[in-house]
This record gives C-alpha cells, structure tokens and sequence, in this order.
C-alpha cells in the first residue's frame, strides 16, 4: 500500500494527433447491430429473422412475413376463423400450396 503511483499526462502537441472515436461521416450515424458481418441499422432490425438474423421474405397471398432459411413464419396467424389469409396458410411457407 506505501508504494507511488505514477501519473503521466501527455502533452499538449500530441493531443492533436489522436484521432477522434466521432470520426464518422453523416449518414453513418445511429445505432446498428453487427451480425453475420453485416451491419443491420436499428430502425431495419424488424424486418431480420430473430433466430438466424437473414432478411424476412413477405408472402402477399397469405399476408404475413416469413424466414426463407428457418421456413417459419414470423406472423401468428390471427384468430378470426373468416379471415381469407389464414384459413388456408399452410404450417410452414415453403410447403407445397393446396
């Protein structure tokens, strides 16, 4: 517990020279996630799957979003039992269609 401590401080003139963590350009700003060496920004991370993280697929005849690579649905289908887009939505998308 007696022994010094050390400070050193830099100098002035080099100060100057480092570099900055804001060196960014405009239109890289915000916030983003880093997966499968792809940068995803925030505001898209919804139209990723959860479980592997590629871009969901949207299927207009059934109306609901998908994962092409898990082949599951991201959507629930609803409860309505009238309802045209989920009466005949097969288990998984990439099933054969009736």
């Amino acid at each position: 517990m007696n022994e010094k401590m050390n400070f050193f401080l830099d100098p002035k003139n080099r100060v100057i020279q480092k570099p900055s963590i804001m060196n960014y350009k405009q239109d890289q700003q915000g916030l983003y996630l880093v997966a499968n060496k792809r940068f995803i920004n925030w505001m898209d991370v919804h139209t990723y799957c959860h479980t592997c993280l590629d871009a969901l697929t949207f299927d207009d005849e059934f109306d609901a979003s998908y994962c092409a690579s898990c082949n599951e649905w991201r959507e629930e289908p609803c409860t309505d039992i009238s309802c045209e887009y989920c009466e005949n939505r097969p288990k998984r998308p990439l099933d054969p269609r009736r």
